[in-house]
């Protein structure tokens, strides 16, 4: 049986409107997708607002150091830490450490947000593959960071920070064994 002109050009105008469909959906799925990387990235900066505040507040400040002087110590603190040493010694002030945990806290709510756009597909590979090397640097030589990112961390990027604490204590591991 032959198909007339009129039938092939309504079958081809058939494809063409579920094509169109096609595209409409895929279009709405990556607005939306675009639509909840802003609204987790506008609530990160939120977040990170809050903790410029406080790292600026000099009444804030002037408190976690009377806190200090009087014994008081993050959960995580560590006393054989290098700079639980220095802070001991004088040669790093409390304040010093206290904005430290402050920036370290502001960086790892950035590198939850740029996560969370990598996981909607927003970002390439390549761009977090360089993000999560700097933030494995940043951890490798600095405890303090280490135990923060560790702690702070959102549920979303928790499970990062964790695979990267693995390769640096494997790390640390092989280079212990190799000496």
């Amino acid at each position: 049986m032959k198909a007339s002109k009129k039938e092939i050009v309504e079958i081809v105008g058939i494809f063409g409107v579920v094509a169109s469909l096609v595209f409409v959906g895929m279009q709405l799925m990556l607005d939306r997708k675009v639509a909840l990387a802003e609204q987790y990235i506008d609530r990160a900066e939120s977040a990170k607002a809050d903790r410029r505040v406080a790292l600026e507040s000099e009444y804030l400040m002037r408190y976690y150091e009377e806190l200090w002087a009087l014994g008081w110590r993050p959960s995580f603190w560590d006393e054989d830490w290098v700079l639980a040493h220095r802070v001991e010694e004088g040669t790093i002030s409390v304040r010093s450490v206290l904005a430290a945990m402050i920036e370290d806290q502001l960086a790892i709510i950035g590198y939850d947000s740029v996560y969370f756009q990598y996981q909607q597909g927003l970002l390439d590979e390549e761009m977090w593959n360089e993000l999560r090397s700097s933030m494995k640097r940043g951890m490798a030589r600095d405890e303090l960071k280490r135990e923060v990112y560790k702690r702070r961390a959102r549920i979303t990027i928790r499970p990062v920070v964790e695979e990267v604490l693995r390769e640096i204590e494997s790390e640390s591991d092989s280079a212990n064994q190799d000496d």
